[in-house]
């Protein structure tokens, strides 16, 4: 088994040394270098072999941070699902801003109904949330088309942080730029989608009642009393994609830092 595992990963390891990056890819320009270093050597060939034993033994479960949840993964690459465990070359370019993270979790976009006196409204927010935490500073687990990662950092932290913000992906399995169309969106998410109206069904707290509006304003009072300032970033489908893991950072281009770092699985399908 062990034979076949190191055959694999030095067919992967030939595959992935053919990617070539493009120099507007900020600190993943180093990819090309990085990719280059492990082809044909049997010092990685073992490290792919770590990691595929290190996802069998987690589940497939990414070994960046798995939920507190039993959320699984698809490992293979191909169809729906989450994406599989983040290559060492990959994640190791990634330096987190150190910002504490706080309130994560992830959900997707959907309806939930409340009572209003007889009548049983119905308004659209994040639902079906998992509570998620960040593992070595701000790595998330991994996650697919569909799925909306919310999460807060203190307030004073993020706004000390000058200098742009760009959302960076790589295919992680050519190395290569992703297509713009593949970056998760990160500014889609507001207030109305997190504070749910009061008597909503699926019984998530804090709510507020009232329209769309006020309650966006109830969920801005509420993170400024909590002194936090809220993220959140959706991973998005492409209907002729089989299947394609992306591992993606939110990096700022002053510091060269990033506060998330994620993998994800584009499918035809929302997961």
């Amino acid at each position: 088994m062990k034979h076949l595992l190191i055959t694999a990963a030095s067919l992967t390891i030939a595959a992935v040394g053919l990617a070539a990056v493009p120099a507007e890819a900020g600190p993943f320009d180093k990819l090309k270098k990085a990719v280059k270093k492990v082809e044909k050597t049997a010092e990685d060939a073992n490290d792919v072999v770590d990691t595929v034993d290190d996802a069998q033994r987690t589940n497939g479960r990414s070994l960046l941070g798995a939920a507190a949840s039993s959320r699984t993964v698809a490992t293979a690459t191909g169809g729906a699902g989450r994406a599989g465990p983040v290559p060492a070359k990959y994640a190791s370019l990634t330096q987190c801003a150190g910002l504490p993270i706080d309130n994560a979790f992830i959900g997707k976009w959907g309806d939930y109904t409340f009572q209003k006196g007889l009548s049983q409204e119905s308004r659209s927010g994040v639902i079906d949330r998992e509570p998620v935490s960040a593992s070595n500073g701000c790595f998330m687990p991994s996650m697919g088309s569909g799925d909306v990662l919310y999460m807060e950092v203190p307030a004073k932290q993020w706004a000390a942080m000058k200098g742009s913000w760009k959302m960076q992906c790589v295919d992680m399995a050519t190395g290569q730029n992703a297509h713009p169309s593949a970056l998760p969106s990160w500014s889609n998410v507001s207030g109305k989608d997190i504070m749910l109206h009061t008597g909503n069904s699926l019984g998530y707290t804090p709510t507020a009642s009232g329209s769309n509006a006020s309650r966006s304003g109830a969920w801005d009072a509420d993170l400024e009393r909590r002194g936090m300032h809220m993220l959140g970033f959706n991973m998005p489908n492409l209907h002729t994609d089989k299947g394609t893991d992306f591992y993606c950072q939110y990096y700022n281009e002053a510091s060269g830092k990033s506060v998330v770092a994620f993998a994800y699985r584009r499918s035809a399908t929302m997961r």
